[in-house]
């Protein structure tokens, strides 16, 4: 059998609440399956982050009286030890509020966008000139009373080819 070169990851838990069911659930059949790939001898690499990016983690550490990156922090530390106490054997598992996240993403968006996979088109979205940011349109905006509609630049990113070396 040849030793395969493989890279996994989950679904990232949002980083501004605790670990549910449903994370430890993913999380444990996924360690299921990285530990029997590495059984059987393949270079098997489990990485997984907090999703540490978004309005929610703004409102929610704003409700705690703490900065984003306090919650941020304090997230990620209780979420490290709700899996190490499941015994769940990430071989990295970080943040997305991260200077290398930020390097790596803003390389592949200039790669992408030099190679022509980036369109960008004009779209309405929803602005809060009092904390001077766009929301989310899956953000509930009904406490917030002076919302507007503004013009945003909208970036859509084209799918490249699927990378089949990495499925065989």
């Amino acid at each position: 059998m040849n030793q395969r070169k493989i890279l996994v990851t989950s679904a990232l838990p949002y980083a501004n609440g605790d670990i549910h069911l449903g994370h430890l659930m993913e999380a444990i059949q996924t360690d299921i399956w990285v530990r029997l790939q590495k059984l059987r001898g393949h270079d098997c690499v489990w990485v997984c982050a907090d999703d540490a990016h978004g309005t929610a983690i703004m409102l929610s550490a704003e409700a705690q009286g703490i900065s984003p990156q306090q919650l941020i922090d304090h997230v990620n530390q209780q979420h490290q030890k709700d899996f190490a106490e499941f015994l769940i054997g990430y071989d990295n598992f970080y943040t997305t509020h991260s200077e290398e996240n930020r390097h790596f993403s803003e390389s592949m968006y200039k790669a992408m966008d030099a190679n022509g996979h980036i369109k960008r088109r004009a779209i309405k979205q929803l602005f809060d000139p009092e904390k001077n940011l766009f929301w989310r349109i899956a953000t509930s905006w009904a406490p917030v009373q002076s919302v507007k509609l503004r013009i945003n630049m909208g970036i859509t990113v084209k799918p490249a080819d699927p990378p089949t070396a990495l499925l065989s």
